[in-house]
């Protein structure tokens, strides 16, 4: 590696892009802030001392090689955009020190757009047009988490929601074509759409975050469909899918290629798991672009005056039943994927490469959201498993329209995605917490819950309220009439809590 200024600050701040090394700092603070004596010194201790310590032992394992190139693997900006600009919003108070911190992100931002105009810099001088914004990953996530965390101080969390929704949305889906790391990797992307693709064969899209021998899968629906392949590798489904399709025979012979793709998958596993310990489900109530999309037509339902129907405790439950059976059959499919004939088959069975993903309505969705109807994908024929996925497809299109304009989620019952990060929304690090005695029983929080959750409405007893189904959109925090009723914590330390006034009450349909 050469030695420039730019790769010594990516040795030095790699510790804090590895989401292994986040997880241990983003645990270890909050423990000792509150074991700690209340003296100022010790609170320095309590926040410098993990990373600092977690640094050094960092460089320490990578003196090993071997060590050095899997720990590699896990580093991304994702994860140091959150542990500098992100968790120091949560965890400094209002007041003078968070003041003095904002400097930060502001900081950020304004080298966002120093960045993107070296991204310009790479255009030849003989070419001439608009290109978007050519930017790496690692400014665009910290100069658009920098400019969301400026944006908070200024923002109720109702607008905060839906511009950090509308963001991610905008990064997901369009991302593919309007955030290119560089010129040469904007043209290589203009080169692949003349490409003839079929969406049943497709093996690899093109991502703009796409390393060598490493994967950046969210816990969410980022399709990996999306026009000109997304921003992302693409949701946790995927990454399931990619860990069957590996032939347990070729790692038993000690194949090398199958060592590598089962290296960068548990990786890439490694990095959803760590996120999911930090985020639970809020990614789908903020970042999930189809849930966006969903509430799209949820909005539409209102502005056409139809009810929203809440659904009894069966319908909920076949919801969920229906979705993990959808996974079962699919990742039954994708286990036989290795052992496929020359003509596709598996026991006279044609199956797709990520069988899950030919079904998902985001791989019709997003392409049509980020390209227009052009982008729907055909109808696959009924070959592919006697049928399977042409009616499979449509049905479940149809499931996706149909439950977001009758009900306000029904959907994220079924959607397996959001099933699987709800089991950190119990034992990860953020939680819902309520006051039982500040509680009046009105009912507001049942009310205006898109997910018609009742436990936040009815517990008395355990203050903890967190439920597999809550997706941390915080509605209920935001229209509880009650002050510091609710508040949602992360690893202990409140991020939020409810202030409304009955006065300001305003219930959604």
């Amino acid at each position: 590696m050469t030695l420039n200024p730019e790769n010594i600050l990516s040795v030095l701040v790699a510790p804090f892009t590895n989401p292994l090394m986040v997880l241990l700092i983003v645990g270890m603070i909050p423990a000792l802030l509150r074991r700690l004596p209340g003296r100022h010194a010790w609170a320095v201790t309590a926040v410098f001392g993990p990373p600092i310590i977690l640094w050094g032992t960092y460089h320490l394992i990578c003196l090993n090689p071997t060590a050095a190139e899997w720990l590699s693997t896990l580093n991304n900006p994702i994860a140091g955009a959150f542990l500098v600009i992100v968790y120091p919003a949560m965890l400094i108070p209002e007041g003078r020190w968070r003041q003095v911190f904002l400097v930060i992100p502001v900081g950020f931002v304004l080298w966002f757009f120093v960045a993107i105009y070296r991204g310009y810099q790479t255009v030849p001088a003989d070419e001439s047009g608009f290109y978007w914004l050519l930017v790496s990953p690692s400014w665009l996530i910290s100069g658009v988490m920098a400019l969301l965390v400026i944006l908070h101080e200024f923002m109720d969390l109702k607008w905060f929601r839906r511009t950090v929704r509308a963001t991610c949305l905008l990064v997901l889906i369009y991302g593919g074509f309007a955030l290119r790391q560089d010129f040469s990797d904007y043209r290589n992307m203009l080169d692949r759409r003349a490409e003839e693709k079929n969406v049943m064969t497709l093996q690899e899209t093109s991502p703009v975050m796409e390393y060598p021998n490493k994967m950046i899968h969210l816990p969410s629906a980022p399709c990996r469909f999306s026009t000109d392949g997304g921003y992302v590798q693409g949701c946790n489904l995927e990454l399931f899918q990619r860990l069957l399709h590996i032939n347990m025979f070729d790692l038993g012979s000690g194949s090398l290629a199958a060592m590598n793709t089962l290296s960068a998958v548990l990786a890439a596993l490694m990095i959803f798991v760590a996120f999911s310990f930090i985020s639970a489900r809020w990614c789908c109530g903020w970042l999930c672009p189809l849930s966006t999309i969903g509430d799209v037509l949820n909005w539409m339902r209102k502005r056409l005056g139809l009810p929203a129907m809440h659904p009894p405790a069966p319908v909920k439950t076949g919801f969920k039943i229906s979705g993990l059976s959808l996974v079962g059959v699919t990742f039954l499919m994708a286990k036989a994927t290795p052992h496929l004939g020359e003509d596709g088959r598996f026991a006279g069975c044609k199956i797709p490469i990520f069988p899950f993903c030919k079904v998902c309505p985001g791989q019709q969705v997003c392409p049509v959201a980020g390209g227009g109807l052009d982008e729907y994908p055909p109808l696959p024929g009924t070959e592919w498993a006697f049928g399977f996925f042409r009616y499979g497809m449509l049905a479940v299109l149809g499931l996706f329209v149909v439950s977001f304009m009758l009900s306000k989620r029904l959907w994220c019952r079924f959607c397996p995605m959001g099933m699987f990060s709800g089991l950190f929304n119990r034992g990860g690090m953020f939680a819902l917490q309520k006051r039982a005695q500040k509680c009046d029983k009105c009912g507001v929080c049942a009310e205006v819950c898109p997910m018609d959750i009742e436990t936040v409405r009815d517990e008395m007893k355990h203050p903890d309220v967190s439920s597999f189904d809550c997706v941390l959109c915080l509605r209920c925090v935001e229209k509880c009439p009650q002050t510091d009723c609710l508040r949602l914590e992360h690893n202990g330390i409140t991020v939020t809590s409810s202030t409304c006034s009955p006065e300001h009450l305003t219930s959604e349909k």
